[in-house]
């Protein structure tokens, strides 16, 4: 089984996850959808922006969100819950978790938060919610 992520965090903090990235698709990953650098100026722009952004998480096994967000991350966070996809959070420090302020989906049953972006729990809560076969 192919394990395939979609990767959520405010535009200007991309770059920050290009390490974790690279880890990733050393590890056999794939990134469902790549949004970075997918511009949009009009209406039908946004529009197919976000029809491919939910498409990219519900062909995700995880949802990898890097606070903090954007206006878009919490929408994707929430949009992968409905859709019964697991979440990892990577918040740098619990005040993260808390300004400007405490968000319920944070604190989701299966949204595990993180404080280092480290691969080593990923596989193990991946297939805990989604085992083989």
């Amino acid at each position: 089984m192919r394990k395939r992520f979609y990767l959520s965090t405010q535009i200007d903090r991309y770059g920050e996850a290009s390490p974790l990235l690279e880890a990733l698709k050393t590890e056999g990953w794939e990134q469902t959808f790549d949004w970075a650098g997918r511009g949009a100026s009009s209406e039908s722009e946004y529009a197919d922006l976000a029809v491919a952004e939910i498409t990219g998480i519900r062909d995700a096994d995880v949802v990898i969100v890097i606070l903090p967000g954007g206006r878009g991350t919490h929408a994707e966070l929430g949009a992968a819950l409905a859709m019964g996809k697991p979440g990892i959070l990577h918040a740098p420090s619990r005040k993260t978790l808390e300004i400007p302020y405490r968000c319920a989906f944070h604190y989701h049953p299966t949204v595990k938060c993180f404080r280092q972006l480290d691969l080593a729990p990923f596989d193990r809560l991946i297939w805990s919610h989604h085992p083989a076969g």
